[in-house]
Formats: C-alpha cells, sequence, structure tokens
C-alpha cells in the first residue's frame, strides 16, 4: 500500500497494491490491520454507493457537521471523477483552500478525506459509479451543502453549467451556513500570563482549543503527558508553560531543568508522535546580552544564567526532533493573568513615593495580548522557524517605570541605578533587545510600540 501525503493534514491519496493475470486483477481495497499499521486506524461503520449516468454531473459541496462530522475514503469503480475537497477546519493553515484530483476505475487510487472538508466530485464519463467508506452514520439534522461555485473557493471545475440536484443547485455561499469546523490546540501553562491570553485569542477566533495546566497534567511525568495528549490529539501544541523563577533557577537546577527541557521533550516527542505541530515560546535570556545591536533570530545562543540555558536546551529539542515547529523567543512579558512588573510597580506606589529601579539593561516590555495575537496567527502558516516577538522600540527597566507611573498620573521619583548596585542571584543580560526582522517579513501582525501597549494594559486592568 502506498500512501501519499498531501498540503492538507489528514488528506491522504491511497493505492493499494492490484495483482492480475490473464484473468484479470485483484487488490485489497481496505484491510483495517495494515491500514492501522500505516496510521490510519479509523472505525469505518458504513459503506456507500452512488451511480452518476451523465458526464457533467455535479455532487457537493457537501459535509455533516458536528457531532456527526464524516471522514470518508472514496473510490471511483466506474468511469472516470474530479474529486474535489475544501478545508473548513478554522485555524488550519490550509484553511478554505482547495484540492482535486482524478479517481478512475483505472487508477484504482482512494482519498482519504478527514471530518472538516466539504467534499464533491464531478463526473467525466457517462455512467458513473464511486464508492465510499464512512466513520458515521448519515444525518439529515447535520447534513450540509455549500454551493459549488462560491467565490470564496474559486474551485476551478473544468465544467461552468455541471448537472445539479435542486438541493445543491439552492446550496448558500459558506459565508452564509452554519458550518463551524475547526482545527484543535492544546495550550500548555494556560493559567500563566501568556497562556490565558493565548487561550482568550484562540476563542474569539473561533478556533477549539483546551487550555492545560498542571491540574491537568504534569508535563515532567511522561505517563500523564501521553495519555492526556494522545486523548486529546490536538493538531498544534502552543507550549507556554514554563519554569521562570530565573533567581530561584540557580538553586533549584534540577526543578528547572526538569520543567523546561524535560517536560518540553515530552510534548516533542509527543507532537511527532500524534503529528501535531508545535510552537514552542523561548526567552530572550538564552542570548548573552553583549553589545547594542538587536539580537537575530539566527545568532548563535549563550546564555549566562540557569534559567536562560534550560530555554536554550528546549530550543535544542524541539529543533532536532520536529520539521513543523515555531519557535518565538520574547522578553519582559506582562498580562492581566498573573504578577508582572507593571502590577509591582503599581503596588509599591502604593506604600512608597521613591523607588529605584535598574538603568543599564534594555530591552522590550511585551504585552501578553499583542504576543498572543501574533503566535495565534502564526500557527496558521507553514511558516516554520524562529522568531521573536516583542513590542516595537526598546527601553530600560527604569524607562519602563517611569512611563508607567506617568501615564497612571502617579506622582513617583524613580532614581535610575546600575545592575552593579542592584544585586541578584542570576546574571541578567544588558541587552536584551530582538531583532524583529523575519517577524517583520511574514506580514501576519504588527507589533504596536512598547509605550501604545503599555497604555492598553494598564486601561485594561481598570476594567
Amino acid at each position: 500500500m502506498k500512501i501519499i501525503k498531501t498540503e492538507f493534514k489528514g488528506l491522504l491519496i491511497i493505492e493499494t497494491d492490484v495483482f492480475g493475470d490473464n484473468r484479470g486483477w485483484f487488490s485489497e481495497t481496505y484491510t483495517k490491520s495494515k491500514f492501522a499499521d500505516a496510521g490510519i486506524d479509523i472505525d469505518f461503520i458504513q459503506d456507500n454507493q452512488s451511480f452518476s449516468q451523465a458526464a457533467n454531473t455535479l455532487r457537493g459541496l457537501h459535509c455533516q457537521t458536528d457531532p456527526k462530522a464524516q471522514t470518508k475514503m472514496i473510490r471511483c469503480t466506474r468511469g472516470r471523477i474530479i474529486d474535489t475537497v475544501v478545508d473548513l477546519r478554522k485555524g488550519s493553515d490550509t484553511y478554505k483552500k482547495w484540492l482535486s484530483i482524478e479517481l478512475s476505475e483505472e487508477n484504482k487510487r482512494q482519498f482519504l478525506i478527514p471530518k472538516g472538508f466539504a467534499h464533491a466530485f464531478l463526473t467525466l464519463t457517462d455512467n458513473v459509479e464511486v464508492q465510499y467508506k464512512v466513520d458515521e452514520y448519515y444525518s439529515k439534522e447535520n447534513d450540509r451543502s455549500i454551493a459549488f461555485n462560491d467565490p470564496e473557493f474559486a474551485i476551478d471545475w473544468e465544467y461552468k453549467n455541471p448537472i445539479l440536484s435542486d438541493k445543491d443547485r439552492n446550496a448558500p455561499f459558506y459565508a452564509e451556513s452554519d458550518i463551524q469546523f475547526s482545527i484543535k490546540v492544546l495550550v500548555t501553562g494556560a493559567s500563566g500570563q501568556l497562556g490565558y491570553d493565548v487561550v482568550r485569542k484562540l476563542n474569539q477566533l473561533g478556533i477549539k482549543n483546551y487550555g492545560a495546566s498542571t491540574k491537568d497534567f504534569n508535563i515532567t511525568n511522561i505517563l500523564e503527558t501521553e495519555q492526556f495528549i494522545q486523548n486529546y490529539n490536538p493538531d498544534v501544541v502552543i507550549h507556554c508553560a514554563a519554569y521562570t523563577a530565573v533567581d530561584l533557577a540557580e538553586t533549584e537546577k534540577n526543578c528547572c531543568h526538569q520543567i523546561n527541557v524535560d517536560g518540553t521533550r515530552n510534548i516533542v516527542n509527543l507532537c511527532k508522535k500524534i503529528n501535531a505541530k508545535m510552537l514552542y515560546v523561548s526567552s530572550d535570556y538564552v542570548f548573552d546580552g553583549s553589545g547594542d545591536d538587536p539580537h537575530r533570530e539566527d545568532e548563535d545562543t549563550k546564555p549566562i544564567n540557569y534559567y536562560g540555558y534550560t530555554k536554550e536546551q528546549g530550543e535544542k529539542v524541539v529543533r532536532e526532533t520536529l520539521d513543523n515547529y515555531y519557535i518565538v523567543r520574547t522578553s519582559w512579558v506582562y498580562g492581566k493573568n498573573g504578577n508582572n512588573f507593571v502590577k509591582t510597580m503599581l503596588k509599591l506606589s502604593e506604600t512608597k513615593k521613591e523607588l529605584n529601579v535598574v538603568s543599564d539593561q534594555i530591552g522590550a516590555p511585551t504585552y501578553t495580548k499583542d504576543l498572543a495575537e501574533f503566535i495565534c496567527e502564526l500557527i496558521q502558516t507553514k511558516a516554520y522557524g524562529i522568531y521573536h516577538g516583542v513590542n516595537g522600540g526598546y527601553c530600560s527597566w527604569y524607562e519602563f517605570s517611569k512611563s508607567i507611573f506617568k501615564h497612571q498620573k502617579l506622582n513617583i521619583e524613580v532614581n535610575p541605578v546600575l545592575s552593579s548596585e542592584y544585586k541578584t542571584t542570576a546574571k541578567r543580560p544588558f541587552n536584551s533587545r530582538l531583532s524583529t526582522h523575519k517577524t517583520d517579513l511574514l506580514n501576519i501582525y504588527n507589533f504596536p510600540n512598547w509605550e501604545d501597549a503599555l497604555v492598553r494594559f494598564l486601561n485594561e486592568l481598570k476594567e
């Protein structure tokens, strides 16, 4: 059996062995065990057959909505057809794209069509027979049709005036239908600042997701992780979970490594096993902070603290194991759901009128709401690789704190101090500037300036 993958996840062309002699030929068109060994473990429960008398007959576009959506395996046993599918899964990197292949009694190909696709076929000859398997029974309540000539898809049919049923002739455009398919996204660390906003954004986009926390599974426990991820079977994993206590990491090295490296490896290996894409959230701390220029995406990493080392090692695990991955490095994040520098400054302002803040560390404060928008756009593309996701512009912690108090109209005196005067257990990079050259070239999301982001965050805190 030969399985030909397409650019659409889960959409497969299948060619089974054909044995012929002077009498004719024989082929095993479906053997459950062989298909399962090839990763196609589908519980087909019904076989259907259709006959079309005339060439230029078009049946479709058809699908059944959840929870009665169907996986189909199509073959043409008499004549020839053009079989066409459209990806209707929101969040898919092939959303609203279509693909056509020829199926015929000669080529004996089969087309495996996952749930979430609309399907149609056009007969190229008279007297066509089509047979197909499905994994869900017909449901009149869930049966849907979409206009074959929907301009949103712009399918290139070979005939302009096909023979249609009344149902297909009067089918609505996709935008007018109630069809709501989606990919599934698993977000780890959903109780943290970034994970919280990623889940919010996915919900706004209508993309199915599960925001997981340690209550659901412990990423350092391979059995728990495997059971949860395989049961949920996501198309994409956005890995936000991490050990982020930078100073404590210097003394809790084992714990930090277990979460940031071993836990990440568990997630990565399962993504590979179930053929899921992965987005790994990394940090500016993978760089040593030397120089004044923004660190490039392709620049060699050289962390100067243990937390940064574990994030670097996490990146390495992702790169060496997966093909379909995104690594997004960010810096100085703050958001509504959790503790951060902005909230700390506002809390200190309640009891103090004067503060000392480091002025020789430069970076880009990044609002998790903006970062979440970029991440949710990125996973809908095939633009795999390493990116920097930060708000525009740069400032020091001192300048950041001054801006916080200015916009809150708080009269707090802020004194600039050097890092050498403010001792911490872990070394911090002086230069946390991150180049967004690759991110800008994608042209999928324009990060606002850091000060604009700060104003919006402060307004969000008032809501």
